[in-house]
């Protein structure tokens, strides 16, 4: 499973890729440096590890955005 993380801001790109390269997650830089993209996961551990990425840069999927409104 692949799974992609847009940002506007290429500081924060390098952030998100620094965390998971941390975690010893397989990711690269992709979209002139606006998406991080994680490679080689299961379902299960991408849920795991977006659930703690958004934990802890204090941020909210775009589903739960969408049903909040």
């Amino acid at each position: 499973m692949t799974v992609s993380i847009s940002t506007n801001s290429p500081d924060s790109v390098y952030r998100f890729r620094n965390y998971f390269a941390n975690k010893d997650v397989s990711c690269m830089i992709c979209n002139d440096e606006s998406e991080v993209s994680l490679f080689d996961l299961n379902a299960r551990e991408a849920e795991f590890l977006l659930n703690a990425f958004t934990k802890h840069f204090h941020l909210r999927r775009i589903a739960q955005l969408a049903h909040a409104s």
